[in-house]
């Protein structure tokens, strides 16, 4: 599997769609554009850690990266000038692989976020992180995150959604989007219009192909029929012991004439089961040699299921951001 399906699009003759990227990690918001065939112009990344920069300087070398969101105060200068912002606002805070600190935590930039929304005003906007995020403290951090997004002047909605029913991962995520103004499709119904599509844009055939050459080696697959959750630390794929969710990494593999093997996913099934194309990371160095696994796997881990995306993206586009 080199190549992903690109999503019916009727958007040839459209102008593309102005993209400011927060948190951006490896690129999975343009992964998912690109899935979508919606044309498309990323204003500015914004990413801090050194390895995703390095992948992101390489795979779109014309494409400014302006680093660290907290470390910015002209954000006023792209007002007026984005149609869609998108950020994969840091999980930490709200992971139950952490601590779970929520707004206490230093690395919640959830209220940063707004607090850029409220300067660039976007037409859209879409944020990505763990359900853990809307529960959390009984809801508190949550509820004022929306709150506030409400306050300045947007439609706002949210969902779970999970990517197993498309790529050979479990992993649900909470995706909320919003648009300015109160008329047009409400951000609720563009969710469930994008989960209802999430399995059924590409043919059935292709959807069954994917998560069949998740994993590597043209072998029968006994265990896991898919991956657990990948983590932004790499836990499961990587490290000398296997407990509990991580149990769901085992992979065990029948091959012809060698009988049972038991081994870890490879970084290129890690890729696959976020539904990237298998080139994703080909030619990438950082400080001048190729990439670790382990860096590999927690790039993967930390990024978007692109399918999902890719279908959320499709319905903001069509109900949003299409001209009549």
């Amino acid at each position: 599997m080199t190549a992903l399906l690109k999503y019916p699009s009727n958007e040839t003759a459209q102008k593309p769609v102005r993209v400011l990227s927060l948190c951006t990690g490896i690129g999975g918001d343009t992964a998912a554009f690109e899935l979508t065939g919606i044309a498309h112009e990323t204003i500015a990344v914004a990413e801090f850690d050194p390895v995703a920069s390095a992948v992101l300087e390489q795979k779109f070398p014309d494409i400014q990266n302006i680093g660290d969101i907290t470390a910015i105060d002209n954000w006023k200068d792209y007002n007026g000038k984005v149609d869609i912002l998108i950020a994969g606002i840091p999980c930490q805070p709200y992971s139950t692989a952490g601590k779970q600190k929520g707004a206490d935590d230093p690395r919640d930039l959830s209220l940063e976020v707004c607090g850029i929304v409220e300067a660039v005003q976007p037409a859209c906007f879409l944020f990505e992180n763990v359900p853990g995020f809307e529960t959390i403290e009984d809801g508190r951090p949550f509820a004022a995150f929306k709150e506030r997004l409400l306050d300045a002047g947007y439609s706002v909605d949210h969902r779970v959604l999970d990517a197993s029913p498309f790529v050979a991962q479990r992993r649900a995520r909470l995706f909320l989007c919003g648009h300015r103004g109160a008329a047009g499709t409400p951000p609720g119904e563009v969710l469930d219009i994008a989960r209802s599509s999430i399995g059924s844009v590409a043919p059935r055939r292709e959807k069954q192909l994917q998560a069949a050459v998740c994993f590597d080696g043209g072998a029968p697959v006994l265990h896991p029929p898919r991956l657990g959750t990948i983590m932004a630390s790499g836990s499961g794929m990587k490290g000398p012991g296997l407990t509990r969710h991580e149990l769901d990494f085992l992979v065990v593999q029948k091959f012809p004439g060698a009988g049972l093997v038991v081994r870890r996913p490879t970084p290129l099934e890690g890729l696959r089961a976020q539904g990237f194309p298998d080139t994703w990371f080909d030619g990438i160095e950082y400080r001048r040699r190729p990439l670790t696994d382990n860096e590999k796997y927690c790039l993967i881990g930390n990024s978007w299921p692109v399918p999902v995306t890719a279908s959320i993206l499709s319905a903001i586009h069509r109900h949003w951001l299409t001209s009549d």
